[in-house]
């Protein structure tokens, strides 16, 4: 599947800040979002360009350090379900996710 992500970006408190948009193509309906966010860093990477900055720690679904907002909704569009427990098959080929 491919999905468009726009995420906020902000260097720092002084930094204005913005959304800027990726495209993530060739995304696994298996993956999970963080897993997904993994494979678009390592695209970001390779281009020298800052990857995206999220925090997680045990991908497990137990610690809760993976919160981000997706779809203006904590954690995302699933109920009781963390960032890193939120599979790429909650989504549709051709969505934009807003992070």
């Amino acid at each position: 599947m491919d999905v468009t992500l726009q995420v906020w970006r902000q260097k720092n408190a002084k930094d204005e800040g913005r959304f800027v948009r990726y495209d993530a193509k060739g995304v696994s309906e298996h993956m999970s979002f963080l897993e997904m966010l993994d494979v678009v860093n390592e695209g970001l990477i390779l281009k020298g360009e800052d990857p995206i900055a999220f925090d997680h720690d045990c991908r497990e679904g137990i610690c809760g350090t993976c919160s981000m907002v997706i779809q203006g909704r904590p954690h995302g569009p699933r109920e009781r379900t963390t960032a890193c427990q939120l599979h790429m098959r909650s989504f549709r080929d051709g969505d934009e996710i807003v992070i």
